[in-house]
């Protein structure tokens, strides 16, 4: 029998590389975005994909995919990738209510609710939860108050989940990716040159002096998949930022 991964955010950056990869060696893959027009490139490239609209900003989003579970895959999901979310500059003068409200509404709330809905489903098969987190929720930053925060509230919510869904079999770890190759910074609206001077900035600060690729996650988060006796874990794959 094929196994199931769902994977939030999964129309660009990390989330498209794990739902490629994934799709590769067999798995149903359900993807969830924004972007409609980069979800439905991705289903004529890889047939058989699903996707699914989601937007971790608003309310009552999680219907359609968890129905999609029910009747689809008969109640069963053997990986929930949470990885929708977004990066801003938020230095904390001058920061908003809604610029608060939002990156933890992305990264905190969204994927509760989700997890939440979906706990059926993993505990049918053992399953298991994996949150995209970054090495900005382990080491701080300045000017990233917001998403450093939520971050590393997301942090903290997987070792409590692990706790929680152990008695069920389930199992929850997260990743924490360093600077990565991937349109976050463009997509957060920033202008290309200081996106270089960032890119930069970063591969500098990396002990192993270069900045990360979609792949090095991938490879990351396919051995917390196939390890079956580890769980609460925050793996940081981040060329060793978050320990400089």
């Amino acid at each position: 029998m094929k196994k199931n991964i769902l994977i939030t955010g999964g129309s660009s950056g990390i989330g498209e590389g794990l739902a490629r990869h994934y799709y590769k060696k067999g798995w149903q893959v359900v993807v969830t975005g924004r972007n409609t027009a980069k979800l439905n490139a991705m289903v004529k490239e890889l047939p058989g994909l699903h996707i699914l609209t989601y937007d971790s900003l608003k309310e009552n989003q999680d219907a359609d995919i968890l129905q999609f579970i029910k009747s689809e895959w008969g109640g069963k999901l053997d990986v929930l990738v949470n990885n929708a979310g977004h990066v801003e500059l938020t230095p904390i003068n001058g920061i908003t209510r809604k610029q608060v409200e939002d990156m933890y509404r992305a990264h905190l709330v969204a994927p509760s609710l989700l997890t939440s809905g979906c706990i059926p489903f993993l505990a049918a098969v053992k399953g298991q939860v994996i949150n995209i987190s970054s090495s900005h929720g382990i080491k701080s930053y300045a000017q990233l108050s917001a998403y450093g925060s939520a971050k590393g509230g997301l942090n903290m919510l997987t070792k409590i989940w692990a706790l929680e869904l152990a008695p069920l079999g389930i199992r929850v770890n997260s990743i924490a990716p360093g600077p990565t190759n991937t349109p976050v910074l463009e997509n957060a609206g920033l202008p290309p040159e200081l996106i270089l001077e960032i890119e930069q900035s970063e591969a500098q600060s990396i002990p192993l002096g270069k900045r990360g690729e979609v792949s090095d996650i991938v490879g990351g988060l396919t051995m917390l998949v196939d390890s079956e006796w580890v769980t609460g874990v925050i793996l940081p794959i981040d060329g060793g930022i978050s320990v400089s």
